[in-house]
């Protein structure tokens, strides 16, 4: 999956954001250095500061990509709001005015998993994934009101253009639409749960260090089983070779989850990502709508082979 590389720069930034960003950070910025991970089109650069600190900020123009700007409110939402012990950096603050959604957030010294997966880095990042559903407290967590990014089957069938991309790349699933949708609605029941869930939680929102494991980007966090993540997560490493189903096996998560309520929650993962991934792309988004793409077909190969 290639990330957006029309993403702006530092000094490509109208000098009134770039001052906010300023004092968001809280000092003179006197070098920035552009990440080229992920896939939005917004700023996204590790800043250093007069004063010798650094600070890792991401902003957001709302007239270009005002659907955009939305999750950036949403990931402000959810970052302040994320339990203690949770792996995420953590959240300086957001400065929003309307025009450009600001996010500031401590800078971590760590590297995307490498592509394709290594089994060593897959097993960290379950690790981490379970330490991160126990941290989550007793009570209810103030997340963002959005629906789960699970399920899509019906709007993919509803689409003929869309439907005949399908049948193109994935000829079985055209085929079998009613036991997807069937499935779909199994694992969208089956991803209920009281656990923080990233819902999002792929290598270009993980930053691996020598003893940490940091979850970045987290708009679409959401309560939900514990098993999602670790389905989701291992449905992108399909792609690259590997096996998930040792992992299933062996991490707590997901060992003793009834058969059925995976095949569902793959199900309903493949449908989202196909029924964005095959539709037309909002200009500057291209590479979200391949990355979708590449998922929702990774996530079908391997619930394909699990139903035989």
């Amino acid at each position: 999956m290639a990330a957006s590389k029309d993403r702006p720069r530092w000094n490509d930034l109208p000098g009134p954001v770039r001052a906010r960003i300023a004092r968001l950070a809280g000092g003179p910025v006197v070098a920035a250095a552009n990440c080229e991970g992920g896939f939005s089109p917004g700023l996204a650069a590790r800043l250093h500061l007069a004063d010798g600190r650094r600070v890792f900020v991401k902003a957001m123009d709302c007239a270009a990509f005002p659907f955009q700007a939305d999750i950036y409110r949403d990931e402000a939402r959810v970052a302040a709001v994320l339990p203690a012990g949770v792996p995420a950096p953590a959240f300086l603050g957001c400065d929003d005015d309307g025009g450009w959604v600001i996010l500031a957030f401590e800078c971590v010294d760590g590297a995307e998993p490498v592509r394709p997966w290594r089994e060593p880095d897959l097993a960290r990042v379950i690790e981490a994934a379970r330490e991160m559903a126990a941290a989550a407290p007793a009570g209810p967590i103030a997340l963002p009101d959005r629906p789960l990014r699970l399920g899509g089957w019906a709007r993919l069938a509803a689409d003929d253009s869309r439907l005949a991309r399908l049948a193109a790349c994935a000829p079985w699933a055209a085929a079998e639409l009613p036991a997807l949708l069937a499935l779909e609605r199994d694992g969208i029941a089956a991803a209920r749960g009281s656990s923080l869930v990233h819902f999002d939680m792929y290598a270009h929102n993980i930053l691996l260090t020598p003893d940490r494991v940091m979850f970045i980007d987290w708009p679409h966090a959401r309560l939900g089983a514990p098993h999602v993540d670790v389905v989701l997560l291992l449905s992108s490493a399909v792609g690259d070779g590997v096996d998930p189903e040792p992992f299933v096996r062996a991490a707590p998560q997901t060992g003793a989850v009834d058969r059925r309520a995976i095949d569902g929650l793959l199900a309903a993962h493949a449908g989202f990502c196909l029924a964005g991934g095959l539709g037309p792309a909002e200009p500057g988004l291209e590479p979200i709508r391949a990355a979708k793409q590449e998922l929702g077909l990774a996530a079908l190969a391997w619930l394909g082979r699990r139903l035989g």
